[in-house]
Formats: C-alpha cells, sequence, structure tokens
C-alpha cells in the first residue's frame, strides 16, 4: 500500500519535474549526489541510510518524523521557501501590491463563528493585487502536509487536498470576504511535490499572466514555474531529512546571562 501511495504520488503535475529539467545552476536547479539519492529514495518511499536513530527532539527519528518535527526550525524553512517562490512569482506575473505576511484588519470576534480566526494581529502568508481582476484584493495561505505522516496515511491524496483546504477555508475565508472584502486561496502543497485544487488554479493563473506578459509559449513557462516550485519544495524537504537537530542543552542559554555582572580580568591590575 505505501509502495502504491508513492506512486500516486510521483504521477501528480509537477512532482516529477525535477527528474525532467537541465541541471541549470542559476535556476537552483542542483542537487549533489547525496541529495538526488535522497530525492529518489524519498521519491518512492525507501529507506534512507546513515541518517540518525534519534532525532535531537528525544524520539526515534524516521523519515516521516524528520518532515512533522518543528525542532531546527525546518518545517518553517520549507514554509516559507514556498512562500517566498510565490511571491516572487506573482510579481514577474505583474501582480501589483505584493506583500508577505500581511497583516489583517481588527475584528469583533463576536460577529463570526467560533471557527474562524479572530485574534488580533492575525496574519496571513500573501496578499496581491491584479491576480484576479485590476484592483481585487487576493490573500493566500500555504499549508505544506506530508502523506506518510501517521494522521494522513489512510487518507486518499484527494480527500486529504480537500480537508486541508476545508481547515484553512474554515479559519480564514469569512474574514476574509467580510472585512478584507477580497478572495482567498489556499496554497496546499504536498511534500512529495502535488499541489491542491486551489493551488493548481492559482498555478495556471500565474503561468498564463506571465506567458503574455513575455510573450512566451504557456506550456513552456507553466513547465517553469512547476519545476521553480518544486526544488523550492524539494530542496527544503532534502535539507529537513540531513539537517542537524542537535542536541538538548543543559547549559545556561545566552540570552539568560546578564554579561554586565560576570567578572573581568584586568592584567594591569597586577
Amino acid at each position: 500500500p505505501l509502495t502504491q501511495r508513492s506512486l500516486e504520488s510521483a504521477k501528480e503535475k509537477g512532482a516529477s519535474s525535477w527528474l525532467t529539467c537541465l541541471p541549470l545552476k542559476r535556476l537552483g536547479y542542483v542537487l549533489n549526489k547525496q541529495e538526488f539519492r535522497d530525492a529518489v529514495a524519498l521519491r518512492y518511499n525507501w529507506h534512507i541510510p546513515n541518517i540518525p536513530k534519534f532525532c535531537g527532539c528525544g524520539k526515534q527519528n524516521s523519515v516521516v518524523h524528520t518532515l512533522s518535527c518543528h525542532k531546527g526550525g525546518y518545517t518553517y524553512m520549507r514554509h516559507d521557501s514556498l512562500r517566498d517562490t510565490m511571491a516572487n512569482m506573482m510579481k514577474e506575473a505583474g501582480c501589483s501590491d505584493v506583500q508577505t505576511e500581511p497583516s489583517l484588519l481588527p475584528v469583533n470576534p463576536n460577529d463570526f463563528q467560533s471557527r474562524n480566526n479572530t485574534a488580533e494581529g492575525a496574519r496571513l502568508d500573501i496578499a496581491v493585487r491584479g491576480l484576479q481582476s485590476a484592483f481585487e484584493r487576493t490573500f493566500f495561505d500555504v499549508r505544506v502536509s506530508h502523506p506518510f505522516a501517521a494522521s494522513n496515511v489512510t487518507v486518499s491524496l484527494k480527500a486529504l487536498y480537500e480537508r486541508n483546504e476545508t481547515e484553512k477555508k474554515t479559519l480564514y475565508e469569512d474574514r476574509i470576504l467580510q472585512v478584507e472584502k477580497g478572495s482567498f486561496q489556499p496554497l496546499v502543497f504536498l511534500t512529495t511535490g502535488g499541489t491542491g485544487p486551489s493551488c493548481t488554479k492559482v498555478i495556471k493563473r500565474m503561468a498564463g499572466m506571465i506567458a503574455v506578459k513575455k510573450g512566451e509559449n504557456y506550456s513552456q513557462v507553466i513547465n517553469f514555474v512547476r519545476t521553480r516550485l518544486r526544488f523550492a519544495l524539494l530542496r527544503s524537504v532534502l535539507i529537513a531529512v540531513r539537517g542537524s537537530r542537535g542536541k538538548v542543552i543543559r547549559e545556561p542559554h545566552v540570552g539568560k546571562v546578564a554579561f554586565n555582572l560576570i567578572p573581568s580580568w584586568n592584567p594591569y591590575d597586577c
């Protein structure tokens, strides 16, 4: 069943683009020998050798754990890599007022259902104008999910996309529509390279705008967009698999040291 799921994930649009492109260094399409072998192993859910038996958080290590553990900041790196790549390509597509981590307008929590995010100072990942229409502001929120995690492995890929998109829309869509007077699109990615229905539509829209702006062929542009996103995701996943998460530090942290109270030695006092 896991091998079948791996093959289903590998057949999704854009998931295999890293295997069919030229290794152009200026575009970041270069993998070293170990990264390439790890990427192939991840593609077919094979065992990856020579990874630590225990994670820095103290739990037993595995590929599934490395892609879910927050210690070391690799999950945030993966998220931010996709966020910044999407924002840069929206600028290339000709969108205006492109912002990352935009603040939302304050709201009255009583005006929304309990499951909506009504926190003061809430932020989304990207906000742009000109993607849907000339002046409409569209908000995006990125989520990366691992299809082999314990909570996801028994769910079909289609249902997994639907669940993640529904959760994001439940949190933010009403607030965006009623207060910001804009539109909301969840950008759901899988660590295997697949994209959710809403994200796929956004990618196609961006590729169409870039093709018109530059006078290029649409099929070549959308292949470039998918490859660029795939490498942004793949490199962050590979770093998480091999990255160091350190050990538990029991000594005082530097942030807790009062440097003005540390005795100093002056050789001229002797």
